[in-house]
């Protein structure tokens, strides 16, 4: 993954706002598969999926939901699958 130096790398609020966003899809992709309405979830595109998922695996796990990374060969970003792990894929 790259990595930005500071908060805002870009200076403008676009690191923070992009860091919030990529929250708000996995917390909403959690909710989904934690009301049954889905087994799985494929979120494509992150870029700040290990910062997403250090914050937001322990509590999944915990719910019996795991967040699973699928880097991209060149390092510029993720995918993440959203899965309840009592359920075979």
């Amino acid at each position: 993954m790259p990595h930005v130096s500071g908060p805002d790398a870009f200076g403008d609020g676009t690191t923070t706002y992009r860091l919030a966003g990529e929250v708000r899809e996995v917390e909403s992709a959690i909710a989904l598969v934690r009301s049954g309405a889905a087994t799985r979830v494929t979120l494509t595109g992150l870029r700040f999926a290990e910062a997403v998922l250090h914050q937001l695996s322990p509590e999944a796990q915990r719910e019996g939901i795991a967040l699973d990374p699928l880097y991209w060969a060149d390092d510029s970003g993720c995918d993440v699958v959203v899965r309840r792990t009592d359920v075979e894929a």
